[in-house]
């Protein structure tokens, strides 16, 4: 992973999008990196899919002065003062999902955090649709940051695989990411009892995956069983103080996977502390 130097958080005002932006903050914080706060505004698409004009920029102009009080008030909240960094601001037009995933592409985006029910602060939603959409599609990581989620520093990060999505080159992306943070990590194997799963589920060579050149990481390799990943993962992070769980795969498959069977929708429900996204392809 490349040294993250620009992080993007989006914001649509709900109480989980504020509570995201917290996150972000204290996060380039301490990785030193510019922060932009981000905005999208839906364009209106008729019956006959004409696109209604865009916004005048008075709107845009309102929408950027709500911006700059939602910093200063959230700003106020974990005791930043008017000496920090700047935070960029920007409003733009169109679909969330396709807007977030475009600025993934970029240069000027290197991490984007969003709140874990997505654009909207709806509880019930199964880990957002907007959230979701984009962790699987952009093109550099994300994280998702629960509403309830505080930020207390990252020192202690769980990376979850299964046999398939462990590679190397994910794994040193991740290593990356913990030396930056200064934090541990816990590569964890899942694997459950299933026994048509079985002959899929092959054992983890941690001595070939990969070679730890930092002495100071700290690194915990376990491999995990159960019928219940999510059940697992949580008592194991809960075990072990995790501030971090992170996701990876080279096809999306895990990933894919765990949605499908709605393992996600337990672990966004019920999990408390932050989610990262990569994939292989990210930039």
């Amino acid at each position: 992973m490349k040294k993250i130097k620009n992080i993007v958080v989006a914001t649509d005002f709900s109480v989980t999008a504020r509570n995201a932006y917290r996150y972000a903050n204290e996060l380039a914080n301490a990785l030193n990196a510019t922060l932009t706060i981000v905005h999208v505004k839906e364009s209106i698409v008729m019956h006959s899919d004409v696109v209604i004009a865009p916004s005048s920029s008075e709107d845009n102009m309102e929408l950027i002065k709500d911006l700059k009080e939602l910093i200063a008030e959230e700003d106020f909240v974990i005791g930043k003062s008017a000496t920090k960094q700047e935070v960029k601001i920007k409003v733009l037009n169109g679909h969330p999902v396709d807007v977030l995933i475009e600025m993934s592409k970029t240069s000027n985006t290197d991490l984007i955090v969003i709140g874990a029910t997505g654009l909207a602060d709806v509880l019930t939603k199964i880990f957002g649709s907007i959230s979701i959409k984009i962790s699987n599609q952009a093109y550099c990581p994300v994280i998702l940051v629960p509403r309830e989620a505080k930020w207390q520093g990252i020192r202690q990060i769980l990376f979850a695989s299964d046999y398939d999505s462990m590679t190397t080159e994910l794994s040193h992306n991740i290593i990356d990411f913990a030396v930056n943070m200064h934090a541990a990590i816990h590569f964890v194997n899942v694997r459950n009892y299933d026994p048509p799963f079985e002959a899929k589920q092959k054992d983890i060579d941690w001595d070939k995956l990969f070679v730890v050149s930092d002495s100071d990481l700290s690194v915990e390799k376990h491999t995990i069983y159960g019928n219940n990943a999510v059940e697992e993962l949580k008592k194991y992070s809960e075990e072990k103080h995790i501030d971090m769980i992170a996701f990876a795969s080279k096809h999306r498959s895990f990933w894919e996977n765990l949605m499908h069977k709605s393992i996600t929708e337990n672990m966004a429900l019920s999990a408390i502390v932050p989610i990262m996204v990569m994939h292989l392809d990210d930039k």
